[in-house]
């Protein structure tokens, strides 16, 4: 028989909790072991002496569709963090012979897993490395990505999918506070800081191997084919640096300016100031909507607790966010293009009037010329 989830209990000492306080630990437990790749449901009893939790957790992952195993080594982790929780906020711990040689034995199991083959130790090393070698975050980011790592970061915390194990693994559980994001920052950008003045320039160039980040993210067998082509030096591609001014990047803008407005009136046929203005309103009419469904989906973002529906709604934002991007890419064209026709018609205006006043004022010659011939 398949086992497609698991029933947890996390009760306190009598009614040192409220319920309300109660489920908030028990939603802080789920995110801190499973938030970033299982669905879990977290529900609070309240008719018995002591207020808990039922937690159910679906074993299948949302994200790569892995199977949670319950493992000794899992449930170490679990009584570890619910009592590292309680220490956070004050609650009992339970306090007897059994309960301190069951915590001797978690922690017994959770060093014997960090040691286990030798693969956390790895894992360490690469993150060293990696840190070593970066310049910047995403440096730090990419370097790992060449390993076959895929990084993950919620609030202060760092979560690795590696080549070696399925499950995730939170650096600054396995490795100390060292390996926080904020840390990890700091030990990238202390040591390589260096002032705007002195900034510059650069355009990196690949040539090599280009990584799938989605199939990094989602698949385990990719990391461990990525992993492998590190091995065998394939990866990290040869990167070289060009230099480049900031006018570089200017006259790229400008370029890439102006060949979206030429293709915009390639591709609807411009031919007036009106036809611009009609498309732009025509824009401005799509846009409307979907900063409307927006911000609908972003305050009942900030309302619901739910962490599978805030999965499902920040989802939601960003395909919004990516057609709001094009919409008003496409005005910013339009607003150019519109820009520089009536720049145009003024200068058309002035032409034409500076032409007729020099007309004028030749004709006004020729006449005087011919009066003084007449005068002779």
């Amino acid at each position: 028989m398949v086992d497609y989830g698991y029933h947890f209990i996390q009760s306190f000492s009598g009614k040192e909790v409220s319920s309300k306080k109660c489920n908030d630990i028990g939603m802080e437990l789920a995110e801190c072991l499973w938030g970033d790749k299982y669905q879990v449901l977290v529900c609070t009893h309240v008719d018995k002496d002591n207020v808990h939790n039922h937690i159910i957790l679906n074993s299948v992952s949302f994200i790569n569709g892995s199977k949670y195993h319950n493992s000794k080594v899992e449930l170490a982790l679990v009584r570890q963090t619910n009592d590292d929780l309680c220490r956070k906020y004050g609650l009992s711990i339970v306090d007897s012979y059994k309960a301190e040689k069951e915590n001797d034995i978690a922690s017994s199991r959770i060093q014997n897993y960090n040691r286990n083959s030798g693969k956390m130790e790895l894992i360490k090393q690469d993150v060293d490395e990696a840190i070593e070698k970066s310049k910047k975050y995403q440096d730090f980011v990419d370097e790992l990505a060449y390993k076959g790592y895929y990084i993950k970061k919620s609030n202060n915390s760092l979560s690795i999918s590696t080549p070696y194990f399925n499950r995730n693994i939170r650096l600054a559980r396995a490795f100390g506070e060292d390996y926080t994001f904020e840390n990890i920052k700091d030990r990238i950008y202390y040591r390589n800081y260096q002032s705007k003045e002195n900034k510059l320039y650069k355009l990196k160039i690949y040539e090599g191997v280009k990584i799938d980040k989605d199939l990094l993210k989602t698949s385990s067998f990719y990391r461990l084919y990525v992993h492998y082509l590190y091995v065998f030096g394939k990866l990290p591609p040869k990167i070289h640096y060009e230099e480049r001014t900031a006018e570089y990047y200017k006259e790229i803008d400008k370029y890439v300016k102006i060949m979206d407005e030429f293709s915009m009136i390639n591709i609807h046929d411009i031919k007036t100031l009106d036809d611009i203005q009609n498309l732009r309103t025509k824009y401005l009419e799509e846009i409307s909507p979907l900063k409307a469904q927006k911000e609908e989906y972003m305050k009942l973002y900030n309302y619901t607790q739910n962490n599978v529906d805030k999965t499902i709604l920040k989802a939601k934002i960003n395909h919004l966010n990516k057609d709001i991007e094009r919409i008003n890419k496409k005005l910013q064209t339009c607003r150019r293009i519109i820009s520089k026709a009536e720049k145009g018609a003024k200068e058309e205006k002035l032409i034409q009037k500076r032409t007729e006043e020099n007309r004028e004022k030749a004709e006004k010659d020729i006449a005087k010329k011919k009066d003084r011939k007449n005068d002779r």
